[in-house]
């Protein structure tokens, strides 16, 4: 199978958080049946579908750095000129998985069918490269702290919130905040505390810090603000990636 590339990254930041194992484990779970099909361009708009039905995940037009991000959790890094087919190339993907099987577990079964599938080979370095601080602004934080009774924190949308949140941590709110916008999020608040708020923006693919609602929304809503840096990021390195043979 021809090779697509080398020296594409994935990254997380450092500052405290740890990316997922860029290597095999002693025991991956696998999916039980998974069929992989070039996806045929409908006219039109391009649509990108991924489904988790009891039993079954669906990837309908999804490009290679697309699973290996649903894998691995990480952001994958445009390489510097030419071709890059990890994002053009697309694919149908169906697979069955036996039981129940959460969030993690499906990744790990991902993080299989691209290692046997597409032979990928990974590993880790550390990069210089552009992140987002999360900071307090100028006009001071606007959302209440709560005190820690013990209970759990929550996350999730609800109630017409894009994000509506209970007993968070400014580090995990950088964390949900990345999953929208891609580039590592670290937290630089100083603030300890927990916190209740709720969050409203209209999410986009394409989010910038020249255009997006989210941005203005942290800022305007909650009194923090994401500003553009420079850091260390732990990141994963993709060595080798092939075309994955059809079944």
């Amino acid at each position: 199978m021809p090779l697509w590339s080398t020296r594409i990254v994935a990254g997380l930041a450092l500052f405290g958080s740890s990316a997922p194992a860029a290597t095999g484990q002693s025991v991956r779970p696998e999916f039980e049946v998974a069929s992989i099909k070039p996806h045929n361009a409908d006219d039109g708009v391009p649509h990108v579908s991924i489904k988790g039905d009891p039993g079954r995940i669906n990837y309908t037009n999804v490009t290679v750095r697309s699973l290996i991000r649903q894998a691995y959790g990480l952001k994958v890094y445009p390489l510097s000129g030419g071709a890059d087919t990890l994002s053009t190339d697309r694919y149908d993907i169906v697979a069955t998985v036996l039981g129940a099987a959460s969030k993690e577990r499906v990744a790990l079964m991902l993080q299989s069918l691209l290692a046997e599938r597409f032979k990928l080979a990974l590993h880790r370095e550390t990069k210089e490269l552009p992140i987002y601080a999360l900071v307090v602004s100028k006009t001071g934080i606007k959302i209440r702290e709560v005190q820690n009774d013990g209970s759990a924190t929550e996350i999730g949308s609800g109630g017409g919130h894009q994000i509506k949140a209970h007993h968070i941590s400014m580090k995990v709110l950088a964390s949900s905040l990345q999953g929208y916008i891609g580039d590592p999020v670290v937290d630089t608040t100083g603030l300890a505390g927990l916190y209740d708020l709720n969050l409203d923006f209209t999410p986009d693919e394409s989010m910038s810090a020249d255009g997006g609602s989210l941005f203005e929304a942290v800022q305007q809503q909650l009194g923090l603000k994401l500003e553009r840096r420079k850091g260390p990021v732990e990141v994963v390195v993709i060595d080798h990636v092939e075309k994955p043979s059809e079944n």
